[in-house]
C-alpha cells in the first residue's frame, strides 16, 4: 500500500488524540482587543510627543483637530479615518474646537509590529452604516456588554492599510515562536532559556537570531511586553500601580518605575495622568 507522503500527523507524538491530514497554510493569530472608544468635544487638545503601546482609530466629527509626527501636520478631516499605530511618537493640536469619536485597541503581538506613522482615508459604506450606531450609543450612555459595532469599524478600518505598514511582520519563524510565547506568559518569571526551549533553539542561537532579527535580545523584547502590558493597565484600568507591576512580571512598582523611566523617559503616575485621547 502506498502512503501518500503529503499526509502527516496534526498532533503531538504521543497524543491520545489521532488527526491525520494535509497541512496547508498556518495563518497568524490575531486579537481585536478594544481598550477604549468614546465620542469627546474638544475646546483644547494639547498632546506633546505621545508615544503609547495601542493603535488610535481616530473618526472627526467636525475639523479641527491637528497630528502632527516628525514635523509633518495631517488635518483631521470629516468624512475621513486615521489610524495611528502602537509606538507612532506623535503631537496634537487643535485650529479651533472639534468633536471626535475614537478607539483604542491592539490586535496581537505581531499585528502590533506595525510601521509607524497616520494612515488616511475616506469612509467607506460599511463604515457609514456603523457610525450612527456609535454616536446614538455614546449620547445615551447605553452599557455594552460587546462592542461588536466597534470591533466591526476596526477591522474595516485596518483592512484598508497598505501592504507596506506590515514590512516588520517578516520574521523567522522560530523568532515569532518565542515573541509569541513571552507575549504570552509576560507575567511569568520567565528565563531566556525557558524561552529558548519553547522556541526549539539553544541560547546562543535564540541571542544570535533575535540581534539578527530584531537587534535586541530576547529579554529586552520581554521588557517591552511587560511595559506595554503595564502601560495599558495604567490607562485603561483603575488598578494600582504596584498590582500593576505584579500582574505585568514587572516585580515591583520601584522596579516597574525604574525601567518606565529607564525606556520610556516618564514614570507609572506621570503616564497614566498625562492627557490623551
Amino acid at each position: 500500500m502506498q502512503t501518500n507522503k503529503n499526509i502527516l500527523s496534526l498532533v503531538p507524538t504521543g497524543s491520545a488524540h489521532r488527526v491525520q491530514g494535509q497541512r496547508t497554510v498556518a495563518l497568524p493569530g490575531v486579537t481585536v482587543d478594544i481598550l477604549t472608544t468614546r465620542k469627546i468635544e474638544l475646546q483644547q487638545w494639547e498632546l506633546r510627543r505621545l508615544n503609547d503601546p495601542y493603535w488610535r482609530l481616530y473618526w472627526p466629527v467636525s475639523a479641527g483637530g491637528v497630528v502632527e509626527i516628525e514635523g509633518e501636520k495631517t488635518l483631521l478631516e470629516p468624512g475621513f479615518m486615521y489610524l495611528i499605530p502602537p509606538h507612532t511618537t506623535f503631537s496634537t493640536t487643535t485650529s479651533r474646537p472639534f468633536s471626535k469619536w475614537y478607539a483604542h485597541f491592539n490586535l496581537g503581538p505581531l499585528a502590533d509590529r506595525a510601521a509607524p506613522g497616520i494612515h488616511k482615508f475616506p469612509t467607506n459604506a460599511l463604515m457609514q452604516s456603523l457610525i450612527p450606531g456609535l454616536i446614538k450609543m455614546s449620547k445615551e450612555k447605553v452599557a455594552v456588554r460587546f462592542p461588536w459595532p466597534t470591533i466591526q469599524l476596526v477591522i474595516a478600518a485596518v483592512q484598508c492599510l497598505p501592504e507596506s505598514v506590515w514590512e516588520k511582520q517578516h520574521l523567522d519563524a522560530r523568532v515569532l515562536r518565542a515573541m509569541e510565547f513571552m507575549h504570552q506568559h509576560h507575567g511569568l518569571k520567565l528565563t531566556a532559556e525557558q524561552v529558548a526551549k519553547h522556541a526549539g533553539l539553544s541560547l546562543r542561537n535564540l541571542n544570535h537570531l533575535f540581534q539578527q532579527e530584531l537587534q535586541q535580545p530576547p529579554m529586552r523584547v520581554l521588557l517591552d511586553y511587560r511595559l506595554d502590558e503595564a502601560c495599558r493597565k495604567l490607562r485603561h484600568t483603575k488598578e494600582s500601580i504596584e498590582t500593576i507591576s505584579e500582574q505585568c512580571g514587572l516585580t515591583n512598582r520601584y522596579y516597574f518605575s525604574r525601567m518606565l523611566r529607564q525606556y520610556r523617559n516618564t514614570s507609572p503616575a506621570t503616564y497614566r495622568d498625562e492627557s490623551w485621547g
